[in-house]
This record gives structure tokens, sequence and C-alpha cells, in this order.
């Protein structure tokens, strides 16, 4: 599903807005500050998870190949991944503050396993880096990443779970889906911490939807005006009345799919390359560097956009010399 659509543009935006939102967050400065910007990371990575839930589960629909299946999502975000990890576990040894033998240590090693395993919860922390930043977390995004496989490794067994059944029956199965994930997170949330809460199976009910819209999107398009008006009082509603995040999922999926569709002359924005997952990749280290070496203090919004600009570079690049060389032998994207 590559064409006739804006999901392209949608997920670049949602990366920049993560990008800007962790710059205000790990900047410190109070200058930058604003409450909506600062919150769309985390909305920015659901709308991740909806169209991922909407794309991959139609991917797979089409392929019907695990073998196929699981090699083009492997192209698609492994390369990448282990670069950027490797990438900058090397080069931060120019901004640390110990000498060689300090920093390529055990605890070096350490983190390099436990990042490459997307383990990074065990050690987000290179020792004498970032040590004096807000906090010192290497690549604080990187969280999602094991998220999105989990998610990936579940689909074939949905599908052929959901297999030979009717829609009714699909929708049906879907909705009790929603309904253990919400009532997971609100749970961990309410008890243990919100970001436990985010993880799967408690971050399931975005994908949830995206597929859900998948499965009814003959119906989406036939009222889609309607449902987007439904969706969006449901969402003021619940945010002033009840904000317990029920149907904010719904209402997020709605509006993701409904502008994905919409006739925003966006179709060709990804013309020159996806640069989205690379710069949601990247941004993270480069921010923490520029606060380290206090271009924040000293250029103020000058180095703010100094910061995004090195980052979209860093994207592009890396789009050109890994993604893109991965992806050439590959007929659909997605």
């Amino acid at each position: 599903m590559k064409h006739n659509n804006n999901f392209d543009f949608l997920r670049f935006l949602f990366s920049f807005l993560v990008v800007i939102g962790h710059s205000l967050i790990l900047s410190g400065k109070p200058e930058f500050w604003n409450d909506f910007l600062a919150a769309m990371p985390n909305y920015s990575v659901y709308s991740f998870f909806v169209i991922s839930g909407f794309l991959i589960y139609s991917s797979f629909d089409r392929l019907k190949n695990i073998k196929i299946y699981a090699k083009n999502r492997a192209k698609r975000i492994l390369p990448a991944y282990f670069f950027t990890v490797i990438f900058f576990a090397i080069i931060l040894f120019g901004f640390s503050t110990t000498d060689i033998k300090g920093y390529f240590s055990l605890e070096w090693i350490k983190y390099l396993f436990a990042n490459l395993t997307f383990a990074n919860f065990l050690k987000p922390c290179i020792p004498f880096v970032f040590s004096n930043n807000t906090g010192c977390a290497v690549n604080g995004s990187l969280w999602t990443i094991k998220v999105e496989i989990m998610f990936y490794a579940f689909i074939p067994i949905l599908y052929y779970f959901l297999n030979k059944k009717t829609l009714k029956t699909k929708n049906v199965i879907l909705v009790v889906f929603y309904l253990l994930s919400f009532t997971y997170s609100y749970f961990i949330e309410k008890h243990f911490s919100y970001e436990m809460s985010k993880q799967l199976p408690g971050s399931l009910k975005y994908f949830i939807i995206g597929i859900l819209l998948y499965l009814n999107f003959d119906f989406f398009t036939r009222y889609k005006m309607r449902l987007l008006f439904y969706a969006i009082i449901m969402g003021i509603l619940e945010f002033y009345f009840f904000p317990i995040g029920f149907f904010f999922p719904l209402f997020l999926g709605v509006v993701i799919i409904w502008f994905a569709f919409s006739k925003v002359p966006l179709q060709n924005f990804g013309k020159y390359g996806d640069f989205s997952y690379g710069m949601y990749l990247i941004h993270f280290p480069i921010i923490q560097i520029f606060v380290q070496e206090k271009v924040y203090d000293r250029y103020s919004f000058m180095g703010l956009i100094a910061s995004y600009i090195v980052i979209i570079i860093f994207s592009i690049v890396l789009w050109k010399l890994i993604e893109s060389p991965f992806l050439r032998k590959r007929k659909t994207i997605v």
C-alpha cells in the first residue's frame, strides 16, 4: 500500500514531532517549552503504532508468506537500527570524559550487547557520556523498536487465527484484544508506572485499531466523514469529562486513516526517500550531544534550529547509505 495515500508524509510529520518534543524536554530550556509539543513524542509513537497496524497487517494479508514477510520486515528495521547503535556507541567516545581504555570497557560492551538485542532498558547509558545532561540515556527512543518487532511477530499468528472467519467474528475478536490491552495498560499505569503501561500488551490497542480500520476499510471509506465527526466528538468528550483514554486510540486511528486517504496532494511526499525512520533513530543522541556541548545554552533558538538541520542531514545520509541499499531489491515498501 505504497501509492495513493499520505502515509509517507504522516510518518515524516510524526517523526519530526518526536524530534521537536525531545529537543524541548532534553534541553531543559524554559524558553523552548511548550506543553503541546512536549507531549508529542508519546502521541506520535502511538500514531506510528496505528499506522503499523494498518500497513503491516495489510502487507501480510497480501503476501501470506511468513518467510518473505520476515525478510521484508528485517530489511526495513534492522540495518539502520544496528548501524545507529554501533555508530553512536563508537563516536560518543569523542564526547566522553575519559580515555580510550576507560570508555571501551566492559560497561561499553554491556551497553552494546543490550541495545543490539533490543533490551535498551537494561543499559540505556554509557559511562562518562551525557553525565551532566537531564538524563544520561544515549538513545531513549529505541524502546519502541522492540515493541514493533514483537508486533511483527504477532501478526502472522493473529492472521492465521482470524483466517477464514467472517468479518463480524474478526471484529469481535479484535475488540476483545482491544479491551484486554486497554485493561492491562489502565491497571499498570494506575498501580505501577506509565512507562510500563506503554509496553506490550498495553500498546497493542493502537495496533489493533489500525488492523480494524484495514479490515473494515470499505465501510470506513463509505462513512468516513460521519466516522470522523463521531470520533472527534468522542475524543473531546472523553478528554474533558472522562479522561481514561478508552476512546483515544479509536479517535487517533480514525483521524490518521482519514487523513492518509484524503485528497490532500501529498502522495508524492516520499518521492526522494523515506527519512522518517532514520530521523527517529538518530535524533536522540544528536540532541544529547547538543545539550552536553551547551549549544542550546549559547545559541538558544538558533542552536535548536541547527540541531534540526543536523538531524535531517543525518537522516538523509542514513537513508542513502544504509536503508535504501537494503530495500532496493524489494518490490514493495510499507
